[in-house]
């Protein structure tokens, strides 16, 4: 029966790989795609409407690993199996593009290319509240979404352009709803508000010093925890009101929003690497110790003690969970990931986490595209959130 099973697999792979052949010279391919075909390589289409200067990048297993690929670039690239990544310089700032790559024409567009669009950098930021850090831009364009070790689940999608915090939303500024916004019932879904009329905030927001865990959870620029998702999402339905001007939306990412922004434009599978081993450990707030005295950490501890991601992110692995817009629904290249009902507010069903947190008791949650799902009135103390906005 073993053999029967080997064989038929072993005939199947044969077959697809003739297919794929005989495809190749039926189309009639010249000797520059027979080149592309035997390199295994995928054309990258370039297209710079904001005429900045680009250049293209081999990431690498960290930040710092990463090459840049000398040569003129063109409207066109050939590039093999890999991780790339286009940098655009702006006048204010540089903006980075994912180019990542699986083999011979495995682009999204039709043909089997993949294309990528340099647009101007926005010339509208949204508004923050006082304190808070400003917002970075995360630019449009594909990626891929998934497990790479599941061939079956790793697929592109395309996000549009958004800004996201750079860290978690923090007691301070969760205060500041807690004080102005917490009873107000149009910040709330009604099953927020349902849960509202039973239930007292546990966020350490609410915390006081003296309290017992106000040390370890409760100062003003620790992220946020024991928050829910119905606070969370009340939280930006609030910022809308208050910030917004009828111009800018604030909300949760969705689960592509947040794999695109932590992935960075390096693709990687943790917040700032390809692995975590002892060597890659320190680059992330994870303890595996509940009792730790030193749990989260603040926006100064992390610019003296952390990097960002090349977008400008901290804390995409570790540090605390966060809560995302989207409901849990598997995905994958036979039923691709769609901006649909999952996202929406009143959507019922567990609502996906990412990221790990301080305490993660393994490297799993910290892994990228690992999700966690709990129900919406969940709360913990490694469970926090934070911003996206966006234009209508």
């Amino acid at each position: 029966m073993e053999m029967r099973k080997w064989t038929y697999v072993t005939l199947g792979a044969l077959l697809a790989s003739c297919a794929a052949v005989a495809a190749f010279w039926i189309t009639g391919g010249d000797d520059t795609d027979r080149g592309r075909y035997e390199r295994e390589e995928t054309e990258v289409l370039i297209a710079n409407p904001a005429r900045a200067p680009v250049r293209l990048f081999r990431a690498g297993e960290s930040l710092s690993a990463a090459s840049e690929m000398r040569g003129s670039i063109g409207s066109r690239v050939s590039l093999g199996p890999g991780n790339y990544f286009i940098g655009a310089a702006h006048s204010k700032a540089s903006l980075f593009y994912s180019v990542p790559i699986l083999g011979y024409n495995a682009g999204p567009e039709r043909d089997g290319s993949l294309l990528v669009t340099v647009r101007p950098l926005p010339e509208q930021r949204p508004p923050i509240l006082e304190g808070a850090s400003q917002f970075v831009f995360i630019p449009g364009g594909h990626f891929l979404l998934g497990d790479r070790a599941s061939p079956r689940e790793i697929h592109y999608v395309w996000v549009t352009g958004f800004f996201m915090a750079p860290f978690e939303t923090t007691n301070a500024e969760f205060q500041q709803f807690l004080n102005g916004g917490y009873a107000d019932d149009g910040n709330w879904t009604e099953d927020g508000r349902r849960w509202r009329t039973s239930h007292r905030t546990g966020t350490t927001a609410a915390l006081r010093p003296g309290d017992a865990e106000y040390g370890r959870f409760g100062k003003p620029g620790h992220p946020v925890v024991n928050v829910t998702w119905y606070e969370a999402n009340a939280y930006c339905r609030w910022l809308t009101v208050k910030l917004g001007g009828g111009v800018w939306i604030f909300g949760l990412p969705t689960d592509a929003e947040w794999e695109k922004a932590a992935r960075g434009p390096d693709n990687f599978d943790y917040g700032l690497s390809m692995t975590i081993s002892d060597r890659e450990a320190p680059l992330y707030n994870w303890k595996k110790n509940p009792e730790a005295p030193v749990t989260v950490v603040d926006e100064a501890a992390s610019r003296a003690g952390y990097l960002a991601n090349r977008h400008g992110l901290y804390h995409m692995s570790g540090n605390v969970a966060e809560w995302t817009q989207s409901i849990f629904r598997p995905y994958g290249k036979d039923d691709p990931y769609a901006d649909d009902v999952r996202n929406r507010d009143d959507a019922p069903g567990r609502r996906t986490a990412r990221g790990g947190s301080w305490y993660s008791a393994t490297t799993a949650p910290l892994y990228l595209p690992y999700r966690d799902a709990f129900q919406p009135d969940h709360e913990n103390n490694d469970l926090g959130f934070r911003v996206v906005a966006r234009l209508p």
